[in-house]
């Protein structure tokens, strides 16, 4: 009896060890809107950038294990002479919170961050046919829908997003925990009668995954550029929503003025499989002049552009990071 006690020990023992961690895919994608409007006396022009960001987790079943919604939208505001006005980069609609100020006017009463994430919570365990499968009225869920009480903005964008995260989904194996984050900027020119003004939004977004020790077992880092341009009587010129620099690849054409003679998007990767491994500590010592990486790094001879924004996406993609066991 003792004997076959101890061999049934052994067999759990055996099995525990050869449990395999479970597998998930993770991903991240985004998609970017323009809204411009021209001045006028009383009112001032404005270039709204609208940048929606999702990461998303699926088990082996491709089923939504998280799912991670934000906007970052980036006013910049400008006169009938073509003067600016103000160009300040925004929190998130998700960091904003109660400051977003939606519940006021909502017809159910709820605030913005409240309503996306009644909808992330309403994907889980869900595949991604199922939620394009969302009926919808002009964008809006459709009436008589159960999440219709809960979700009232516009979710076209949302949706989009979610799903060129789960194109852009990679399998991994050991992760812990996974997290998704954005820092912006806002680079405005007044316009002059030789060249058009110009609002630059740059949104540069980050996903991590990472192991149980805290080290990196992923990093996406990704910028959507996108510009509004207008003249010397607060006219739009152009307006269009572009793709983000890792989408562009050769089109974004830094290679040809590049010191090192590499595209922005192989720049990104190579940084991206440098984080590979390091623990967010090791990641932040990394030694950098005026946001470049200090001469004399190994990394300087594959990425020579400035990293402040991919590290600091970084960093708060990792400060942001949920634990997939509690899922």
């Amino acid at each position: 009896m003792k004997k076959l006690l101890l061999l049934a020990i052994v067999a759990i023992t055996v099995l525990a060890g050869c449990t395999k961690a479970p597998v998930y895919k993770v991903g991240v994608g985004s998609v970017t809107t323009v809204q411009p409007r021209a001045a006028v006396v009383e009112t001032a022009g404005r270039i709204r950038v609208n940048t929606t960001i999702a990461t998303v987790v699926l088990d082996k079943d491709g089923k939504f294990v998280s799912v991670e919604i934000d906007v970052a939208q980036q006013d910049g505001t400008f006169d009938v002479v073509g003067a600016i006005v103000k160009a300040e980069a925004a929190p998130t609609k998700k960091e904003k919170g109660a400051a977003y100020d939606m519940k006021k006017a909502s017809a159910i009463g709820k605030e913005w961050d409240e309503q996306v994430k009644a909808l992330e919570a309403w994907m889980i365990g869900k595949t991604l046919a199922e939620v394009k499968a969302l009926p919808l009225t002009e964008g809006k869920v459709k009436d008589g829908e159960d999440l219709k009480s809960s979700v009232t903005i516009t979710v076209t964008d949302y949706l989009a997003a979610v799903e060129k995260a789960v194109a852009n989904a990679v399998e991994l194996e050991n992760v812990a925990k996974v997290g998704g984050a954005s820092v912006s900027s806002i680079q405005p020119r007044a316009a002059v009668a030789e060249t058009a003004g110009r609002i630059r939004v740059n949104v540069t977004f980050a996903a991590v995954a990472l192991d149980k020790d805290g080290k990196v077992i992923a990093a996406v880092v990704d910028t959507a550029q996108n510009d509004g341009t207008f003249d010397i009587l607060g006219v739009i010129v152009k307006a269009e929503a572009a793709g983000t620099k890792k989408e562009k690849g050769a089109a974004y054409n830094l290679k040809s003025v590049s010191a090192i003679g590499k595209e922005a998007n192989e720049q990104i990767a190579a940084l991206e499989a440098w984080m590979a491994g390091k623990t967010l500590t090791e990641v932040k010592a990394l030694p950098l002049t005026e946001g470049k990486i200090k001469d004399g790094e190994d990394l300087k001879s594959s990425v020579s552009v400035n990293v402040t924004d991919y590290l600091a996406a970084f960093e708060k993609a990792v400060g942001v990071a949920k634990d997939l066991a509690a899922k």
